[in-house]
């Protein structure tokens, strides 16, 4: 019996990755401007950022410092011999004013959201990324109100797929791995990873990539309540 539905957010509950790329525009030829590197030697070394960070700080792990942005730019700049200040801030804002500015939620996830509260249940997010730009970001998709917890790479120390975040994830859910559905769009980590941990799951394959025999896949958030159905008329 399903009990607690957890949602992804990046490309989950709106497009991240195509925004994404125009606010990195935006970010690096401000940095030009402020700090006289070219935008084609920013934007290699703030793209590589992520895995350097981690490699400092636990190689082979996926953990959420590296998510921090404000730490990938202090990293870019030490890497170029100059100090973050007044840089950080600045590119900060620049990148995650214009993505928040820009978002949109996918289509039907608000009415999704409605029926799945309506049927009694629960709604967590299980987030790759830092909380508190995850948190601005619910709030400004009109979502908040709808969601019971929150799981980020920041609280569970360990990125998904690692087994350690979702048994966070099924701590604050107060259930059984088994009465969790998670959804997302990445099928390593929103889909193969909490699948290994018991949880069930719904793949959301909104851009059509190829699927293999027996997955269970969605393509539009309105198919989340057929597959709460069949998931608990299994059960009986």
């Amino acid at each position: 019996m399903i009990k607690t539905v957890i949602f992804d957010l990046d490309d989950t509950l709106y497009g991240f990755w195509d925004l994404s790329l125009e606010a990195m525009d935006k970010m690096v030829k401000r940095a030009e401007e402020l700090t006289g590197i070219p935008a084609a030697e920013f934007r290699p070394v703030y793209e590589d950022s992520f895995r350097s960070i981690m490699d400092e700080l636990d190689p082979g792990k996926l953990m959420g410092t590296g998510h921090s942005r404000t730490l990938r730019l202090q990293h870019t700049l030490e890497h170029f011999g100059r100090s973050p200040f007044p840089a950080v801030l600045e590119l900060y804002d620049v990148y995650w004013d214009y993505m928040l500015d820009n978002m949109k939620r996918e289509p039907h996830i608000e009415e999704t959201m409605q029926a799945i509260k309506a049927r009694g249940l629960a709604i967590g997010i299980g987030t790759n990324m830092t909380a508190h730009i995850q948190y601005r970001k619910i709030e400004r998709l009109g979502l908040g109100k709808y969601i019971d917890f929150m799981v980020t790479s920041d609280e569970a120390v360990y990125d998904k797929p690692d087994p350690r975040f979702f048994r966070l994830a099924v701590k604050k859910a107060g259930c059984l791995p088994e009465e969790c559905l998670f959804v997302g769009d990445n099928k390593a980590f929103d889909y193969e990873g909490p699948l290994a941990c018991g949880l069930k799951v719904r793949w959301y394959n909104v851009n059509g990539a190829a699927q293999n025999p027996g997955d269970k896949a969605i393509h539009d958030h309105l198919e989340l309540l057929q597959a709460i159905d069949e998931e608990n008329a299994a059960s009986h």
